[in-house]
């Protein structure tokens, strides 16, 4: 299945060249080239910059081919229009037809920072608030930053990220903000999180099918939905994510999960920040999510009470429809599954409760028929438990939240500690 999914986006991306307006243009780039290229076969460019450059000065659909070899990168390459960023490794796969991390050697086109402090290795955005249409990156090895993420995509509808290796020490391999697309057979380990999907609107909507990749060892977690938008000032407000066929394990790090679903995280000093509302909508189906420290976790995101030392005046609240069938969870050290409506750190430890509120008026549908978050820990309080200086903070007041699993209404509050 996963092949061919790949002859169908070689078909998709031939489909786009053929009905553009001007013929196809490739780019070549290898970093054992003279400096001075131009991009041909010959002369190929010696570096990513130059070579994107030089795509960017074409009206056509471009592909640009990278030879094995290391890719240094002093700042972030930027990536504005269609195009294909091909590079040439080889992964291997296990017998699960999953990545396994290791490449057939000398095939590895390795892009990595020469400055620590660069926040990302490649963005695709336009940086104008338009869309961007069909763009695939494939076939590379990425060493991101300890604070940056290796690649972000910022409102790109038609992208496929295929086949590529994150390593460390990323704080998160790919992320992916208002944009509809497929991330398919990437290795994803030793990162902070191994990819987030993030909410669009509806000029952009955020419509991701996330497939055989495998998101293992990781220090927060495997992947994280995320409802709403994150880092652009629209506001969108909507994920639909189908999660199929992934290997989200051994993820025992400070967070540890291998699946965390929330509703939003829109900081007050950062675009967006009038947003307390989203939706999440999941199918997830035929993962391995086995040996984390917390196997599934659905929570709030990020609902504020108080930042430094003032208050977050905003009323968080929020939809999530979730549907699992046929997944392995097991092994988890802490618990299984976690299910709140606050962040899932205070639903574990409630000294955090002067800093992050629950949601209000929320609703969580689960749909779970083999069982595998039957005996998730569940917090779900009928009323607010703090009282605080702020004025929301006043009384205990009804939080009017409703969890539904398999159909059932489950009663108000807590079945752990």
């Amino acid at each position: 299945m996963r092949r061919s999914f790949l002859a169908l986006a070689f078909a998709l991306i031939a489909a786009t060249v053929l009905g553009a307006s001007e013929p196809p243009v490739v780019i070549h780039v290898d970093d054992d080239a003279a400096p001075g290229g131009n991009g041909t076969i010959m002369l190929p460019f010696n570096n990513l910059p130059d070579a994107i450059d030089a795509a960017s000065a074409q009206t056509g659909f471009v592909t640009v081919k990278v030879a094995p070899g290391d890719y240094p990168l002093s700042e972030t390459l930027v990536i504005d229009r269609p195009i294909d960023l091909r590079g040439a490794t080889e992964q291997l796969f296990d017998n699960d037809s999953w990545p396994t991390g290791s490449y057939v050697p000398s095939t590895a086109s390795r892009v990595y920072a020469t400055n620590p402090a660069m926040a990302r290795l490649i963005r695709v955005d336009r940086g104008d608030g338009s869309v961007t249409r069909t763009v695939s990156i494939r076939g590379f090895v990425f060493d991101g930053t300890a604070a940056g993420i290796s690649v972000l995509i910022n409102r790109v509808q038609g992208f496929w990220v295929a086949e590529n290796i994150f390593r460390a020490p990323a704080l998160f391999g790919l992320q992916t903000v208002a944009s509809s697309g497929r991330v398919s057979a990437n290795y994803f380990g030793g990162v902070g999180t191994g990819a987030m999907l993030a909410g669009g609107y509806e000029d952009s909507p955020s419509d991701v099918m996330f497939d055989g990749n495998r998101a293992v060892n990781n220090v927060m977690g495997g992947l994280l939905l995320n409802g709403a938008s994150i880092g652009i000032p629209e506001l969108g407000d909507e994920l639909t994510a189908n999660v199929r066929d992934n290997d989200l394990s051994n993820n025992a790090g400070n967070q540890g999960f291998g699946l965390r679903a929330f509703i939003l995280r829109r900081d007050l000093n950062a675009p967006g920040n009038s947003q307390s509302e989203a939706r999440l909508s999941a199918f997830v189906s035929e993962n391995r999510i086995v040996g984390n420290r917390i196997g599934v976790v659905l929570d709030a995101g990020f609902p504020y009470r108080r930042v430094d030392s003032g208050c977050d005046n905003r009323m968080f609240s929020g939809t999530m429809n979730l549907r699992f069938t046929g997944n392995t969870l097991s092994g988890s050290s802490m618990t299984s599954s976690l299910i709140t409506f606050t962040r899932s750190s205070t639903a574990i430890s409630q000294a955090m409760l002067p800093q992050f509120q629950y949601l209000h008026g929320a609703s969580f549908s689960i749909s779970d028929r083999d069982g595998i978050l039957s005996d998730a820990w569940i917090d779900h309080p009928g009323t607010d438990p703090w009282v605080g200086p702020c004025a929301a903070d006043s009384i205990h007041e009804p939080l009017n939240n409703l969890l539904i699993y398999n159909g059932q209404v489950l009663p108000y509050g807590r079945n752990y500690f």
